[in-house]
């Protein structure tokens, strides 16, 4: 998640900014998201850790409901919000190497 999501700040909202710039306040949004996702997975790795302690599995439970349901929200907002963008975005370069944020592990 984080290659996607450095990416995407890093590359694809910096393009889309600049060709859609109505989409600013969408594309700043969408990076706090990212850092709330980055963030839960962090708890989720000291959770998983402290599990293994025999703890009480409902934190990461509920840390982990939280995550699901940040994740579920941030995709259907980005979707309605700049996913026409994103399919318009002229950027030459992309079409000679695929940058790595686009990229899957198949």
């Amino acid at each position: 998640m984080e290659r996607h999501h450095n990416g995407e700040n890093d590359l694809a909202f910096v393009k889309v900014a600049e060709q859609f710039p109505e989409l600013l306040p969408v594309l700043e949004e969408l990076q706090c998201d990212h850092q709330l996702a980055d963030d839960s997975l962090q708890r989720l790795e000291t959770l998983v850790a402290e599990l293994d302690r025999e703890t009480d599995p409902t934190e990461f439970r509920r840390e982990l409901d939280s995550l699901a349901a940040l994740i579920e929200t941030h995709f259907t907002y980005e979707e309605r919000r700049i996913i026409s963008a994103l399919n318009a975005l002229k950027v030459p370069s992309w079409d000679r190497t695929r940058p790595a944020f686009l990229l899957t592990d198949d």
